[in-house]
């Protein structure tokens, strides 16, 4: 199961709501439901001051807010995977592997194989990163858990160490040129 959060958006006396996950953007979503109560007042203003409570009224209204949310997806923002640069080659030869079977990488496909290893996931950074001072020992270590198929989120859980903490590595280690990112959605 996943987690959603609501949005909820109250102007001119609607209230408009909408599930999102954790990929959604919130404020894409609050724009975006925003809009849907500007065109549903516009459209509906006037039977509102005397409506009776029938929602049958505003049943082809479904569509515009389709057409706003553009069917649920116009929150939706690609899942930014960091990975350390010394892995990024064979993480792609891996992905023109996978894309040659037909096959595209999803982030459910991420959730499966958190518990395995890829083979290049063996390398590690010159230990010149903690004798010249960019990282201490066990940022060095948190750092390899950057391999393409961790999210951010992943890394702090199997670290042990809090989201903001990582974030700060994550930055620190973009900062030094050692990272990129993967988009998937």
């Amino acid at each position: 199961m996943q987690i959603f959060y609501l949005l909820l958006v109250f102007k001119e006396g609607v209230l408009c709501t909408a599930a999102a996950d954790k990929n959604d953007d919130a404020k894409i979503t609050h724009k975006a439901l925003s809009d849907i109560i500007d065109k549903f007042t516009d459209k509906f203003g006037e039977i509102l001051k005397n409506w009776s409570g029938d929602v049958r009224m505003f049943k082809d209204f479904d569509q515009v807010i389709d057409n706003i949310l553009e069917n649920g997806k116009i929150a939706e923002v690609p899942l930014k995977i960091p990975i350390l640069k010394i892995f990024e080659k064979d993480f792609v030869k891996s992905r023109k592997q996978i894309a040659k079977k037909g096959l595209v990488l999803s982030e459910a496909d991420l959730r499966g194989v958190q518990n395995q290893k890829p083979m290049w996931t063996s390398k590690r950074l010159p230990p010149q990163v903690i004798t010249q001072g960019f990282l201490n020992k066990e940022q060095y270590k948190i750092a390899h858990f950057a391999d393409g198929f961790h999210t951010i989120s992943d890394i702090a859980e199997e670290a042990g160490v809090p989201r903001s903490e990582i974030d700060v590595m994550i930055d620190d280690l973009d900062g030094l040129g050692l990272l990129k990112f993967i988009d998937i959605k």
